[in-house]
């Protein structure tokens, strides 16, 4: 079973959804399927003891990536778009969009994404 799958089984019940078939890899945890603050703690906490990967909220919402470069009046730059289309092999991240908006669009894909990355470096 791959991560995708594993980590869709582990949001059904925190997020309240019935079946699989309701969630994609492409669905936003935000804007997609309701998750909400308290949700990320259960989230990241079912993560760490089923999958045994620890992650922290700053990977998640996407604050590592604005600290990493000039953020021009609260929005990412070229440069940090570039990164994350990079780092999450996909070419929906935009200059101009806003650290929230970036939050708001992370996807199942991108948090397994970020657990396999953690995998891998353990």
């Amino acid at each position: 079973m791959n991560t995708e799958t594993k980590l869709i089984e582990l949001l059904m019940p925190i997020l309240g959804i019935p079946t699989p078939d309701q969630i994609t890899p492409q669905s936003a945890l935000v804007k997609d399927l309701g998750a909400e603050s308290i949700d990320f703690v259960e989230i990241l906490y079912a993560i760490e003891t089923e999958l045994g990967v620890k992650i922290k909220i700053q990977e998640i919402a996407m604050t590592e990536y604005s600290s990493q470069g000039e953020m021009q009046d609260g929005k990412i730059t070229a440069e940090i778009a570039a990164k994350l289309n990079q780092d999450f092999k996909t070419e929906r991240f935009k200059e101009g969009q806003t650290v929230k908006e970036l939050f708001e669009s992370f996807t199942v894909r991108d948090l397994a994404t970020v657990i396999e990355r953690k995998k891998n470096s353990q």
